[in-house]
């Protein structure tokens, strides 16, 4: 049975931003993160494609200083926000890890 995670669209403080949380897959603890960016929502697992390791070094600090890519803090890896695609880097060329989600009115409802 698919698990649901909703967070609030008003969590979202300002454009872009980022809401991490946790989840559970085969029993092994996970994180992932929604980011509210250019208007857009977005879901992805929070694992950089080089190595298996989480993205934000700080807490839900997902954005390099021009807040216009996701960055991997272990290797300076640069995403696309709205496709998860790697630009820059070790990974370059692979894709993060989407997850399915849908928004309602008050909610991002995240299916695991």
């Amino acid at each position: 049975m698919d698990k649901k995670i909703k967070i609030a669209v008003s969590n979202f403080k300002k454009d872009p931003s980022t809401v991490k949380f946790k989840f559970l897959i085969n029993g092994e603890k996970r994180t992932g993160f929604a980011l509210l960016f250019e208007g857009g929502y977005y879901v992805y697992k929070n694992q950089c494609q080089h190595l298996p390791v989480e993205l934000d070094w700080e807490d839900n600090d997902f954005f390099d200083e021009t807040n216009k890519f996701i960055v991997c803090a272990t290797h300076g890896a640069l995403y696309e926000p709205q496709s998860g695609l790697c630009i820059a880097g070790p990974c370059n060329g692979e894709n993060l890890i989407s997850m399915a989600f849908e928004v309602t009115k008050n909610n991002i409802v995240i299916t695991v």
